[in-house]
């Protein structure tokens, strides 16, 4: 179930799979796959599709998106981004970047991700 809200292109940094969490990266205009719990999250890439490094890349910022969750993941469960980009259970500290709506039961789920910053 998706219900996006704020929407944004941008130019991806390196390849980002499709349904992917993303951060800012260094240049100007340009996010990467998020790779860790501490890098500034921003979005989701919605893209039906990978995108290539130095393709156009639209993230969502707000509302509720589909994401790939890393493995079983309880409904509720606050999120931020595993060395892969997917969804992963926030520990303390962690940069977080929703909760999710749905449950997963396995690595490469598609589930329901509410965007809510910390």
């Amino acid at each position: 179930m998706r219900n996006e809200g704020l929407v944004k292109t941008f130019v991806a940094s390196g390849a980002i799979p499709r349904y992917r969490i993303v951060a800012l990266a260094a240049g100007d205009n340009q996010v990467a796959l998020a790779t860790s719990a501490a890098d500034p999250l921003i979005g989701v890439s919605q893209e039906p599709q990978d995108i290539a490094d130095g393709e156009r890349i639209d993230v969502t910022f707000s509302g509720i998106v589909e994401v790939e969750a890393s493995g079983v993941l309880a409904k509720g469960a606050w999120i931020t981004a595993d060395a892969n980009g997917r969804a992963v259970v926030a520990g303390d500290g962690a940069e977080r970047i929703g909760r999710l709506l749905d449950a997963a039961n396995v690595l490469g789920d598609i589930v329901s991700l509410e965007i809510i910053k910390n």
